[in-house]
């Protein structure tokens, strides 16, 4: 009888397995990030649509107000010309404008809101909205 002749056993490799699984878990990580920021994103956005819907300058200028977003260009243009804010992009039926809220830079409180038309008008809004808009901030309900 020939019996064939027992060959060693190839050391497997190990590395590159633990090396995709973390790689794996990496890129799990990050689109779980990604995906808690743009959800974070939409609530504000959806809060700021609560809260600016009700304005009579808003409803009459952009009718339904279907979206609001953040605008990252404008918070770097705001952020160049020396002012902290928050800037959003408001697209309604009629048009699209922006909301534009600065804050004070110490304490992060509301300090002015102005909103920008389809037309281009830039117009200041009054104190009860703004208190609306910081309170919706705060987590609380806005003033009645």
């Amino acid at each position: 009888m020939n019996t064939p002749a027992p060959t060693a056993a190839r050391p497997r490799r190990l590395w590159p397995w633990v090396l995709g699984g973390c790689l794996v878990l990496v890129l799990l990580a990050v689109a779980a990030l990604v995906a808690l920021g743009w959800f974070g994103m939409k609530m504000v956005g959806e809060t700021t649509r609560q809260a600016v819907a009700e304005v009579p300058l808003v409803q009459e200028h952009f009718g339904r107000v279907e979206d609001v977003g953040m605008d990252f260009g404008g918070i770097v243009e705001a952020g160049q010309a020396g002012q902290q804010a928050m800037v959003f992009r408001l697209r309604g039926e009629k048009g699209e404008g922006r909301l534009v809220i600065t804050t004070d830079p110490a304490s992060g409180e509301f300090r002015s809101a102005t909103l920008t038309l389809p037309n281009g008008e830039v117009h200041e809004l009054d104190q009860r909205t703004l208190e609306q808009l910081k309170a919706l901030q705060g987590g609380g309900l806005p003033p009645g």
